[in-house]
């Protein structure tokens, strides 16, 4: 990467009719004027092709239209903006950026999932979330600020691949049997092993990998935002009023990493064909027939919101998941002290509480465990009262 920067000239999507810049608008779908209130249409399509990988030695490169790439001095992160923009905050740690181009080698997406959320959406479904989360202090769980909640597009790439691959070795089957030592009897599980060999074909689809680290592993995958249905073409317009990550895991790369899901799969596949429990030594010699791939851009809203000395950031998804405009939402909150500390002395209370109903019933000699239940229950609808 390089490490002296240079200035980058400023161009803008403009309104037509008055001159201001145009943002995205998730709701029409098109660019939209906040100055004047109109709305600019730009081409969009659904014909997202799969792009093989000798295009990576040609590939249009970002930096040729409106969208550039910048660093943050911070914490490193890798975003894609506008070449209008003069300065900006960092979605992740929330440090301020002075735009300086770091490269214009990256290789450009080629398939976007726009944005179905608006901002206000995004804010509204955070605020309702952070209301849920009892365990927290009272000032994070306050109504979400606007400003604190940034638009960012996330860095995936997809493979598609077909595979032969041949195979030998062995996968078992879960069994029990009654065996008797020292005169007791017992059941016991054992493998059965069976000897297997034999060719397999599989096809792969979208095997999706998140292409930079600026968000944990398992939050990508619970946020879950890849829907083939949603693709689009990739055009600079998608990003008016946004930011975008770029990769930091290079495509080849990534593809190596596609490789071993792939044998994972295959091997699951080997072990489904002979309905067995598991494999054993399964060696598996996998060859790929054809492959390409997607780099696509994801849409997220990332809040990132300072307290107490640490960041906790939420990740909410850019588009709904269902027909109810519902959206996932991830992340990290902190923890009251207080709150967890009446949480445990509660809970000890409570346990206190039946040890002394039971001690009780014990010693007025009813033994039967059915009774203690009942007068367990009884005692708690009275206390909940």
């Amino acid at each position: 990467m390089a490490e002296n920067y240079t200035r980058q000239d400023s161009t803008q999507h403009r309104c037509p009719n008055c001159g201001a810049p145009l943002r995205y608008d998730p709701q029409s779908g098109n660019l939209f004027c906040d100055h004047c209130e109109s709305t600019v249409d730009f081409e969009k399509s659904d014909d997202v092709q799969e792009r093989e990988f000798d295009d990576l030695v040609t590939f249009q490169k970002v930096g040729k239209g409106e969208v550039t790439c910048y660093r943050c001095s911070n914490c490193g992160a890798i975003s894609v903006v506008p070449r209008s923009a003069l300065a900006t905050h960092c979605p992740y740690c929330d440090s301020p950026l002075v735009l300086d181009d770091v490269t214009g080698t990256f290789v450009k997406p080629d398939t976007v999932i726009p944005f179905e959320l608006t901002k206000a959406d995004a804010v509204a479904k955070l605020s309702a979330w952070r209301k849920r989360k009892w365990f927290a202090p009272r000032k994070f769980r306050k109504i979400v600020k606007e400003n604190s909640v940034k638009g960012v597009f996330v860095p995936a790439w997809t493979f598609d691949a077909k595979t032969s691959s041949n195979y030998s070795g062995q996968v078992g089957y879960v069994r029990t049997r009654t065996v008797r030592r020292d005169g007791k009897t017992y059941t016991e599980t054992y493998t059965e092993w069976k000897n297997v060999s034999g060719v397999i074909e599989n096809s792969f689809d979208d095997i999706t990998l998140r292409a930079n680290e600026n968000i944990p592993e398992n939050y990508f995958r619970r946020l879950n935002i890849v829907d083939k249905s949603k693709y689009k073409v990739y055009e600079d317009e998608f990003l008016a009023g946004y930011i975008a990550d770029h990769y930091t895991l290079e495509p080849l790369d990534a593809f190596n990493q596609a490789k071993q899901m792939m044998l994972s799969d295959i091997r699951r596949a080997i072990v489904a064909r002979y309905h067995a429990d598991e494999a054993g030594a399964l060696n598996v010699r996998m060859d790929i027939l054809s492959k390409s791939f997607k780099y696509l851009l994801i849409p997220v809203y990332v809040a990132s919101t300072r307290f107490n000395g640490k960041n906790y950031t939420q990740y909410v998804s850019g588009v709904f998941s269902n027909e109810k405009q519902d959206c996932k939402i991830v992340g990290k909150s902190p923890v009251s002290a207080w709150k967890t500390i009446l949480a445990v002395v509660l809970g000890l209370g409570v346990i206190g509480l039946f040890v002394w109903l039971f001690a009780t019933i014990m010693q007025n000699g009813e033994a039967d465990l059915s009774d203690f239940w009942l007068h367990a229950q009884n005692f708690t609808q009275k206390f909940l009262k």
